[in-house]
């Protein structure tokens, strides 16, 4: 059955040297809103080992509390050993909600974690909130075509995974913060990966992230040459390209062009969207732009639900004649 939260919110902390990831920062957004709601505190557990840096940037993102597991066996520990640690601290801070971003890290941890404490998990949420004192996530299903609500039954502190992008990060303000170290055993816990090397990718000239109009390509182009006919808008709007995951996967694009729960998350001014279909994933990545405006054949695309223009029709046609109006207009 349903039952009331009690206790604070407990978001658990993506962190990478000393900075804390954008998904966590959301994250904190979405569990201020239900801390305040329910009455409770906001809690943020950071663990890992040398962190008096991301602690120190975390004081002034609006939680109440800062629990810090700081160990030097989860300086390179697999995610199995991370895990057993989160559930352990969990148990010994006692929250009524535990909050994660749904991240690679997030879809790896989220799932051993609820075994670990014996808990309702749910994953690939795109919100979540507190109705008649139960949890009520919303998940898409069907690709993102169809969102379903789901009351969370069960003993325990269910567990949550939001998407990044699903909430929109907004400037909190510094509160007095209680900083806590919580102590877990892991003398015991059988490490069956270590992390023995994080080799990054190359830094690239081309950060999404900062463009403030954004042509985004998909799977409907049909084919890697017709690429440039999205080349030549991108240009004529001054604006940087950007794609879906299955251009990656196929090698026509690069993986910094990548736009959702698996690539960047953008917020431009513009996103011009040709031929995305709008996968739930995707959508994640490009919700919080200002204006978005989509051209896809399908007229029942779920990036039209989110798009605030919408074009029915084939983007080898529309796409050259914006790029005519686009070079008219610029002289």
């Amino acid at each position: 059955m349903p039952h009331p939260m009690q206790g604070d919110v407990l978001v658990i902390a993506e962190h990478w040297k000393g900075e804390p990831e954008g998904v966590t920062l959301q994250m904190l957004t979405k569990g201020r809103e239900l801390a305040d709601s329910g009455g409770v505190g906001l809690a943020v557990l950071v663990l890992g080992h040398g962190l008096d840096d991301v602690v120190e940037v975390l004081r002034g993102k609006g939680m109440d509390t800062i629990w810090v597991l700081d160990d030097p066996a989860l300086a390179r520990a697999g995610g199995g050993v991370e895990a057993h640690a989160i559930a352990e601290a969990v148990r010994a801070i006692d929250p009524g909600l535990i909050l994660i971003g749904y991240s690679l890290v997030g879809m790896e941890l989220a799932p051993a974690i609820a075994v670990g404490l014996g808990v309702t998990a749910m994953t690939n949420c795109v919100d979540v909130g507190i109705e008649d004192g139960a949890v009520v996530v919303t998940r898409p299903f069907f690709d993102g075509t169809q969102h379903a609500k789901i009351v969370l039954e069960g003993k325990g502190p269910p567990l949550v995974a939001l998407q990044g992008g699903a909430t929109p990060t907004v400037g909190l303000g510094a509160t007095e913060v209680a900083v806590r170290p919580v102590a877990v055993d892991l003398s015991a816990v059988p490490a069956r990966g270590q992390v023995l090397e994080v080799i990054e990718e190359a830094v690239s000239d081309v950060d999404i992230t900062k463009a403030e109009i954004i042509v985004a390509v998909g799977r409907g182009i049909g084919g890697k040459e017709k690429i440039a006919v999205i080349e030549e808008l991108t240009q004529a709007l001054g604006g940087l390209m950007a794609c879906s995951r299955p251009l990656v996967d196929l090698g026509w694009l690069g993986r910094e062009r990548q736009v959702g729960a698996s690539g960047k998350s953008v917020a431009p001014k513009v996103y011009l969207a040709c031929g995305i279909s709008g996968a739930s994933q995707h959508l994640s990545g490009m919700s919080d732009s200002r204006l978005i405006v989509a051209i896809n054949k399908d007229p029942n695309a779920p990036i039209f639900q989110v798009a605030h223009y919408g074009v029915v029709g084939d983007l080898l046609e529309i796409v050259p004649a914006l790029t005519a109006e686009a070079r008219k207009v610029a002289g």
